[in-house]
């Protein structure tokens, strides 16, 4: 029997030709419409997630970032916490009894991901990374992943990195839709989270975190249900700032601060400091106006007498910690 909210892909659906422009016959289809009627009546409660609140179950999403910040790290981190059964990563719970990971690495080989596993993956046993499967060679790579989650499904395929997997011009929006539309199929069908780590544009790292960064056309952040941009910290070469640029089903306040992680460099993982910075503290330029503005905003609550946490509920920040890191960057920077 077909479980309730299975999406159906027609038998012989050639996901690498897929595109925008292709119909595929309503016959190929079990149901072709469904109406308004028929979703209120699905028991759906809430929205299905691999990492709550923020990695949905299904879809595909993206992680960002400048060179040297620690993304492919980073990934293998959630990857091995995913197979090797922890309740938790960065702070965010894991949500899935599927305990399985496709890792594709198109720029570390076998060797240096044995080298950099054995460190990331010192406190567990062998046996524990069974269900963390790597694939090495790129090619045909969307048939093959249909192939070996046909077989074995995973709850998470990480694909490192989209630029060598697209192999096209990364400002041409039209082939980066059709490219990542049969990755979105291929989601549906095999019930999995497609995450795509990508790079940030050099001269947005002294811009605050957004989702334009990404060094592309507006086709690839317009197809991702998130997008998260990785950044180093301004003065602590240990910390990492997880922010999230764009989350279809995030509040607000999720996307304005960052979640400050700390990287552990002997054993290259993460974790959550349980500390949020305003993303325009985040900004390289001494003298950017935004936070400048802001800065002069909380002055003036201050000196009508408001608390630091009252000061945060007024301009839009998360915690009294924020108004503090702002006030700080003030008078370093001589505002």
């Amino acid at each position: 029997m077909m479980e309730k909210n299975t999406v159906i892909i027609p038998t012989g659906l050639d996901l690498n030709n897929y595109a925008e422009d292709n119909h595929t016959p309503a016959s190929a289809y079990t149901d072709i419409e469904v109406t308004g009627e028929q979703l209120l009546l699905e028991d759906v409660q809430e929205m299905e997630y691999l990492l709550y609140p923020i990695l949905p179950k299904t879809g595909v999403a993206t992680v960002a970032g400048a060179s040297d910040t620690g993304k492919s790290m980073f990934l293998r981190n959630l990857a091995i916490s995913l197979v090797a059964g922890e309740n938790h990563f960065v702070g965010f719970e894991f949500n899935t009894r599927q305990r399985s990971c496709i890792y594709v690495s198109s720029e570390d080989g076998k060797e240096a991901t044995a080298f950099l596993l054995q460190r990331q993956a010192s406190q567990y046993t062998p046996k524990a990374l069974n269900n963390l499967r790597f694939i090495f060679d790129y090619e045909d790579l969307l048939s093959r992943l249909n192939d070996t989650l046909t077989n074995k499904p995973a709850a998470l395929v990480i694909i490192d990195c989209f630029s060598d997997v697209f192999g096209n011009d990364l400002k041409d929006t039209q082939k980066i839709r059709a490219f990542i539309n049969p990755y979105q199929k291929l989601s549906e069908k095999h019930q999995c989270m497609i995450l795509f780590l990508h790079h940030t544009g050099k001269r947005t790292e002294h811009l605050e975190p957004s989702k334009n960064n990404l060094l592309s056309g507006q086709g690839l952040e317009a197809k991702m249900r998130l997008v998260i941009e990785l950044r180093a910290d301004l003065i602590n070469p240990d910390q990492r700032h997880l922010c999230i640029v764009k989350g279809n089903y995030l509040p607000a306040n999720f996307k304005k601060e960052s979640f400050v992680l700390r990287l552990d460099e002997q054993s290259l993982t993460f974790s959550n400091t349980g500390e949020r910075t305003p993303f325009e503290l985040l900004v390289k330029q001494p003298d950017d106006e935004a936070g400048k503005a802001k800065y002069e905003e909380a002055k003036k609550l201050k000196e009508s007498g408001l608390s630091y946490e009252k000061i945060a509920e007024r301009i839009g920040y998360g915690s009294k910690g924020s108004v503090t890191k702002l006030f700080a960057k003030a008078e370093k920077n001589g505002w």
